[in-house]
């Protein structure tokens, strides 16, 4: 099915997730990716989750979403022989994804300076954790640096009992990957816009450090007024205002069946939730009638008001504070997700058979074009070095 890339060549050379992801939003569009792997395949073939947790390379969960609608090529770089075929998919090619550490292709000989003699209208879009100058551009990095070292992590909302001693926390799954992943996109298709306006190619260098640091902007602007970080001690912090910075109540509040997240944050907010609650005796105490003095006890209010939601579901409480026109929604976990009826009706997930793994659900795309179709189902993740006969056939014919 045609696409708003239809027509477009993407090279997918990553390995785990930023660039992958990448190559896989363009698939989306309808772009042709052809997967290049090594003999061994890419890491995201080791990292699972793995049915039944038996570890197989082709039942790899986060493999299989990251790499539908893409033909996959084994080729070992480090040899003439594969160095030769990637020159010659690269001179039919319009887009070139890659996360290898910093100089890695260029000691092969394979950098862009090469590409660009093979193919001047290339674009090649390079994710490292630091991109090519500055003093930390030779460190190594993975999720959890990044995460760390881009400020996110220590204003995760989420507050610890001793911050002197218990370490930042990071949100799970793999945030600066994929961050870094959706900011790659965006910077290509500039190129390609650039492109396609000029005739040149481009490379285009993605830092994923600088990436992460655009996700922080509130404490960035923050800090720019000379406001404080905001807190991580418990016995500081119970409202899950933004950054700790905003003067109003709001929570991650307990619930028979997981949590429910609060935010009435307006005083004629504040005056719906009360009667969400039917007025409870203490919503007269002075400590909680004003803004002010609501934010200076939110710890005892928090207490009161954890009392209230344990006794009803997180859906319950949160269609209730729908009603009354009060921020507020249910905490909902990765199952919670797969039943959701909101994601069922717009059908976000897509459900294809994969040889190896069977029937599996993948997660769709949050956008949808009124004109362009966009081809999510087309074929599943790639089988290790499945189309390396079809690819070479089409390079000796061509």
């Amino acid at each position: 099915m045609p696409g708003l890339l239809d027509g477009v060549k993407v090279l997918d050379l990553g390995q785990r997730i930023s660039a992958p992801y990448c190559a896989r939003t363009f698939a989306n569009m309808g772009a042709e990716v052809v997967k290049v792997e090594s003999p061994a395949g890419d890491e995201a073939r080791r990292m699972g989750p793995f049915p039944d947790d038996s570890a197989d390379p082709e039942k790899s969960g986060v493999f299989l979403a990251l790499n539908l609608n893409k033909r996959g090529i084994t080729l070992d770089l480090t040899t003439d022989e594969g160095a030769q075929t990637l020159r010659a998919l690269v001179k039919t090619s319009d887009i070139i994804v890659e996360n290898f550490p910093l100089g890695y292709l260029d000691d092969l000989g394979l950098g862009f300076e090469t590409f660009r003699e093979i193919n001047p209208g290339i674009i090649h879009t390079s994710i490292t954790p630091f991109g090519s100058w500055g003093p930390n551009k030779d460190w190594k990095a993975n999720d959890l640096t990044i995460y760390q070292m881009s400020g996110n992590a220590h204003g995760l909302l989420g507050t610890v009992e001793d911050p002197y001693n218990d370490p930042p926390i990071r949100a799970g799954g793999h945030q600066s990957e994929f961050v870094a992943g959706v900011a790659a996109t965006t910077a290509t298709l500039m190129a390609l816009f650039r492109r396609r306006m000029t005739g040149e190619g481009s490379h285009v260098e993605l830092s994923a450090y600088e990436a992460m640091v655009t996700q922080i902007i509130s404490g960035l602007a923050n800090s720019a007024y000379g406001r404080p970080g905001p807190p991580r001690d418990l016995r500081q912090v119970r409202e899950a205002s933004v950054g700790g910075m905003v003067g109003a109540i709001g929570g991650v509040l307990p619930c028979t069946d997981g949590y429910v997240a609060i935010s009435p944050r307006e005083d004629a907010q504040w005056a719906r939730w009360l009667e969400v609650m039917d007025n409870p005796p203490w919503a007269t105490d002075e400590r909680f009638i004003t803004r002010e003095a609501r934010q200076g006890h939110s710890q005892e209010l928090w207490q009161l008001l954890s009392e209230w939601t344990s006794q009803y579901s997180k859906h319950e409480v949160a269609r209730m504070g729908q009603e009354k026109r009060i921020p507020c929604f249910p905490v909902n976990t990765v199952a919670d997700l797969l039943d959701d009826p909101h994601l069922a009706e717009r059908e976000f997930f897509v459900e294809l058979d994969h040889p190896a793994a069977g029937s599996v659900k993948y997660p769709g795309v949050a956008y949808r074009f009124s004109n362009s179709p966009l081809p999510l189902d087309a074929r599943p993740a790639p089988l290790l070095g499945e189309h390396n006969n079809q690819i070479i056939d089409a390079l000796e014919q061509s």
